[in-house]
Formats: structure tokens, sequence, C-alpha cells
């Protein structure tokens, strides 16, 4: 009974999730129900870019070879608002941050 509740609240999209992968990489809509699982386990800290790219998907939004965003949310053109940046150091990552554009 509990895995269904849990399974209800995801698809509703309410409260946090533990990180999973293949939901992160297949179901975008759905990832701001997995961020607080990422820093709350610094999931991505310590992993290398081939690593990060298992984890998280190949479509990071590269700003330089020192930083990757995933989107997180989106409006309702596509545009996000909402992404995940991940800040590399000799090709592992060393630090994350959540940016939000106003």
């Amino acid at each position: 009974m509990p895995n269904l509740i849990k399974k209800l609240l995801f698809l509703l999209e309410i409260g946090n999730h533990q990180f999973n992968s293949i939901l992160w990489k297949t179901c975008p809509e759905k990832r701001k129900t997995l961020v607080n699982d990422i820093f709350k386990f610094n999931i991505p800290i310590g992993k290398s870019k081939k690593e990060i790219c298992e984890l998280f998907g190949h479509e990071p939004y590269i700003h330089t070879t020192r930083t990757w965003s995933y989107p997180v949310e989106s409006d309702k053109f596509g545009n996000p608002f909402i992404s995940l940046s991940l800040y590399f150091k000799d090709e592992i990552v060393t630090s994350i941050r959540l940016n939000i554009k106003e």
C-alpha cells in the first residue's frame, strides 16, 4: 500500500521523491520532484562527466567545459526557468546549484 501512495504522489507531482536516473532521463516534467534528493545526498559530487551523462542523460546545456546545466522545470513554451547546474574541476563535479531565472 505505501508504494501505491508513493507512486500516486509522484504522478501528481506532490512532494519530493528518491532520485531515479531513468525517471530523470525519461520524464523531464517530473524532475522537480527529484531535485531535493540530489542535493540531500550530493549525488553528482565526485562523479566524472561520463558518469554524469549516464546518470542525468546526454542533453545538458554545456555553458563551458566547467559548467553543465540540466533543465528541471520549464515554462509552457519549453524554456527552462529552473535548472540544475553542475560545476566541474579537472573533469569531476565539485559543486551543484539550482538556478532560477526570474
